[in-house]
């Protein structure tokens, strides 16, 4: 069976915090794909960050919020959305740039796995320790 959750853990204000990823759904996995494509036409070895510096400001919304979409923090009660749509579903974290970019590296890289297989490169870079 295809595995498409990963639990990760992001440490916020010196505490992990745990966190469940899901894989894109494939509308959204194709838009990232494009983006990936269009930059590595620019460059040889691209990162993750330099894909997210090549966004436009519309671009990286609609990217953080796609894959925010698909982010769950792991609270005592239940999982709990990090977003829902566009508005914030776990407002801790509305203003944790790290956090978020940490978050938002791992889900690209995550939601991409196992795309590029066979020829060459078997994922994207992985994403750098963002955390404080």
């Amino acid at each position: 069976m295809r595995q498409i959750t990963k639990d990760i853990s992001v440490t916020i204000d010196g505490n992990p915090v745990s966190f469940s990823l899901s894989k894109l759904d494939a509308f959204s996995g194709v838009t990232l794909l494009r983006l990936l494509m269009r930059l590595e036409n620019q460059n040889d070895h691209p990162t993750m960050l330099d894909l997210i510096a090549s966004l436009s400001e519309d671009e990286l919304r609609s990217v953080m919020t796609s894959v925010l979409n698909h982010v769950s923090v792991l609270l005592p009660a239940g999982p709990h959305p990090v977003m829902t749509g566009s508005e914030w579903g776990y407002p801790e974290l509305e203003h944790d740039t790290p956090s978020c970019m940490k978050l938002l590296l791992e889900g690209i890289a995550w939601s991409l796995s196992g795309f590029f297989g066979g020829s060459g490169r078997t994922s994207p870079p992985a994403p750098p320790d963002t955390a404080p």
